[in-house]
């Protein structure tokens, strides 16, 4: 493949990265504002759905990176593979069967693969490798992407996981709240109806 396709495609994945992070920050930051602009409320229909798109882009993205592109995934990068597979079947087993827990087991898949991703992005930014587990022909300090000059793969990685850690966490709180319930939500009044008596 040549540099100019590889670069036009990871570009494209740096573009869904920045969204996804979007996201990532909007959520608690709605979360936290009261949801002034109604971007919980927008989301929270469709927040697994969202998090199963997410993680499975990030899946086929990887293996385009190594199998199409040929870039060789270093021991993070696998070990990152090893979060967002999973959390890519889990979620869409959630979608189908409308289930809440394997949403939730892939919240906390994420959340373990987004602290591999900043510790890979960490050894990325020093330049060097800590604890030498990597292998010499594939070390994880070796940037094959880096767009914007921040956006690398393992930084893509963890906008991926952090975009579905929020909505993850959209979807458990909905449920955790009832909001799914087919029961009508009671609806309040001002004064208590009063009974009525016969004269």
């Amino acid at each position: 493949m040549s540099y100019s396709t590889a670069n036009t495609i990871t570009f494209f994945f740096a573009l869904l990265a920045v969204v996804a992070a979007g996201v990532a920050v909007a959520v608690p930051v709605s979360a936290l504002t009261g949801d002034r602009f109604r971007v919980i409320a927008n989301l929270r229909p469709i927040a697994v759905e969202l998090a199963a798109a997410v993680a499975t882009t990030a899946m086929i993205g990887s293996l385009i990176l190594s199998e199409a592109i040929g870039y060789v995934p270093c021991l993070n990068c696998w070990i990152q593979r090893g979060f967002m597979y999973p959390a890519s079947l889990l979620l869409i087993g959630s979608v189908i069967t409308r289930r809440p827990g394997p949403a939730r087991l892939a919240g906390g898949l994420s959340v373990l693969g987004l602290c591999v991703s900043i510790f890979h992005r960490y050894e990325q930014a020093v330049g060097t490798e800590i604890g030498g587990l990597c292998d010499a022909a594939a070390p994880c300090s070796t940037k094959y992407v880096n767009h914007f000059g921040f956006m690398t793969i393992p930084t893509m990685a963890g906008c991926g996981f952090a975009a579905i850690i929020a909505l993850t966490a959209i979807s458990v709180w909905r449920r955790d709240n009832g909001e799914d319930s087919d029961v009508p939500a009671r609806i309040e009044t001002d004064e208590d109806p009063q009974p009525v008596t016969g004269r």
